[in-house]
């Protein structure tokens, strides 16, 4: 059985593994599994509407033998739940936040946290899926009134707001246009109290349960590349409509996508680089797919990069394991190690850190980033219903392609760990070769 891919349980709602046989049985599980240690469980979701389903379907395996104090944050960011659990003092608590992230609305999806706000290891997976093997079905019904706890969600908007508060200041007033995706990010990021020089201009801030990354956010940062470019087209950098620069969330609030003041979209690992460009030289963390041009031009300024799997919870492990500052991943996770008491990854400390950048700086995203780091690059996203069978049967295409690209470029073929696809990545320095590389990869199609 295949439960857990590379960023918990996901698939398409009604489905195997979220159908709600699966999910009252993977409650079930939970509760037998961590019911000596944990007295409590802090639950959000997205933007979906298939989380109430969920949430009520898995209530009645968790509840089904054991009690347990239920918290619900509501429509809330997966980053909120490693901070509050890293905070609590009694670590008896456990998160659980239903999100696909930038999976389209049809799908849904969990992921799991432990008491001190880490995704669970891939030693308590096996252990889940070898307990819900083992059960039949839970019918037992529960009576649990499903309200938002303000106080936990509260916290988590605090946080930002006083991380904010040290890192800003009111010397410069700026504009930022934000995309929420219809997500996990929609309300909270009214609540955030910014200095009052940062203003912002909020986006697909609206989920009705259908729109979720619909057109927009991380997955689709074109739409406010296009508001940005429109909208500053016939202004000058002085006028207060002025957009200084843009960033786009996902579904559920850990992914952000740099726009900048002209609309050139920039990804996780150019963030990095942007982040990373000044001061002392660290360890840095990146993934299989981050570019080389950017792995080249971090160790030219003085900087250690350490390539781990793709997936933030590798990152994670990476950056844990060799003492690193900071990890990212092309798709716009960046993982933070000083905002909270354990590394995070989170798109509003992203955000406000990049708003630090450009007032240290005194410039512009064009200014400190002139042009892009990377060399030229395709990601081909392929759907298929058996990865494994699609990569074997066409083997030869990608060893014609591997040659052809030699040493001054590269492939990547690997299986999606979140989506029935598989995403092959090509990289070379020259635009025609890439393009020729291209053709091939398409002719699979």
């Amino acid at each position: 059985m295949k439960l857990f891919g590379t960023d918990g349980i996901r698939g398409k709602f009604g489905v195997f593994p979220l159908d709600e046989s699966t999910i009252r049985k993977l409650g079930a599980a939970l509760s037998e599994i961590y019911s000596k240690d944990i007295k409590k469980f802090f639950i959000a979701h997205d933007g979906r509407l298939s989380h109430k389903i969920i949430c009520e379907e898995l209530l009645k395996g968790i509840l089904s033998s054991h009690d347990f104090e239920i918290i619900f944050l509501g429509l809330h960011p997966t980053p909120s739940i490693p901070y509050i659990l890293s905070e609590q003092t009694e670590k008896d608590s456990m998160g659980i936040q239903i999100t696909a992230s930038h999976n389209p609305y049809s799908d849904n999806g969990l992921k799991i946290f432990n008491s001190d706000g880490y995704k669970i290891s891939f030693i308590d997976e096996n252990k889940i899926t070898q307990i819900l093997e083992s059960i039949n079905d839970v019918n037992k019904k529960i009576d649990y009134s499903i309200f938002e706890n303000e106080s936990y969600t509260n916290d988590y908007t605090n946080y930002l707001s006083f991380f904010s508060k040290k890192y800003l200041d009111d010397s410069k007033k700026m504009h930022v246009a934000i995309d929420c995706a219809n997500g996990a990010l929609s309300d909270v990021i009214k609540s955030i109290r910014l200095p009052k020089n940062i203003s912002l201009t909020v986006f697909s801030d609206k989920p009705n349960g259908k729109n979720i990354n619909n057109n927009c956010g991380a997955v689709y940062p074109e739409y406010l590349s296009k508001v940005i470019t429109q909208k500053n087209r016939n202004l000058c950098s002085s006028d207060h409509e002025w957009i200084d620069f843009g960033m786009t969330f996902d579904g559920d609030g850990d992914r952000a996508i740099l726009i900048s003041e002209t609309g050139r979209i920039i990804d996780g690992d150019e963030i990095l680089f942007i982040l990373c460009s000044s001061g002392i030289k660290k360890t840095l963390v990146g993934t299989l797919m981050t570019n080389f041009g950017i792995r080249a031009s971090l160790e030219k300024i003085g900087h250690t990069f350490i390539e781990t799997d793709v997936g933030d919870k590798y990152v994670l492990e990476a950056i844990l394991n060799n003492n690193a500052f900071m990890g990212s991943e092309s798709s716009g996770h960046v993982i933070h190690t000083d905002a909270c008491k354990i590394p995070t990854g989170d798109a509003m400390i992203t955000l406000i850190k990049m708003i630090y950048i450009l007032q240290s700086n005194e410039a512009s995203v064009n200014e400190i980033y002139p042009k892009s780091l990377k060399i030229p690059s395709k990601l081909i996203n392929i759907k298929t219903t058996n990865s494994k069978k699609f990569i074997e049967n066409n083997h030869s295409k990608f060893k014609k392609v591997e040659e052809l690209l030699s040493e001054n470029g590269r492939i990547l073929v690997r299986e999606s760990g979140t989506q029935p696809m598989v995403r092959i990545l090509i990289e070379h320095k020259s635009p025609d070769i890439l393009k020729n590389a291209e053709k091939i990869v398409k002719s699979i199609l």
